[in-house]
């Protein structure tokens, strides 16, 4: 199966100009060309362009996927290199998924306090709520908040 620059772009939600970016970089190579001179896309070019998408999605800079995609097209001796670098990219995403979980934890605690702000018509009436009439899972990240900015209220 063969795709057109325009149907491989609508595939991934990317720009065509991105493609031909990706190409220009290296990181797409020998991709067929039509007798048009159109680009001719092909089912491994997809694949490609699904690790590349992983890569970056994942953190990696178009010089670092470059660099992996250098080391793909170098073969076999290149195996160990290229599970090297994706075992630290790995534990760095999971780092970073630690991180993005806890801000959406504090997103959502903020979001009740305010929510429960415009109900009540105030903060302090949000203050004086008991701890109970919060949702549990809220109620974690209000003690870790009073443990961090009010140490001496906290038991």
């Amino acid at each position: 199966m063969s795709y057109t620059i325009g149907e491989l772009a609508k595939k991934f939600n990317i720009a065509p100009s991105a493609l031909r970016y990706y190409e220009k970089e290296g990181l797409i190579p020998g991709v067929k060309r039509k007798a048009s001179g159109a680009r001719e896309f092909e089912a491994k070019d997809c694949e490609v362009l699904l690790l590349i998408d992983c890569l970056k999605q994942s953190g990696m800079s178009i010089k670092e996927i470059s660099h992996f995609i250098e080391l793909l097209h170098a073969g076999e001796r290149t195996l160990e290199d290229r599970a090297d670098i994706l075992s630290d990219l790995e534990v760095k995403f999971k780092e970073e998924l630690k991180r993005q979980k806890q801000t959406l934890k504090r997103l959502q605690y903020e979001n009740w306090v305010y929510r429960q702000t415009v109900r009540l018509g105030s903060i302090e009436a949000v203050e004086e709520l008991p701890s109970a009439s919060m949702p549990k899972k809220l109620r974690k990240i209000k003690k870790k908040i009073d443990r961090i900015c009010r140490p001496e209220e906290t038991f």
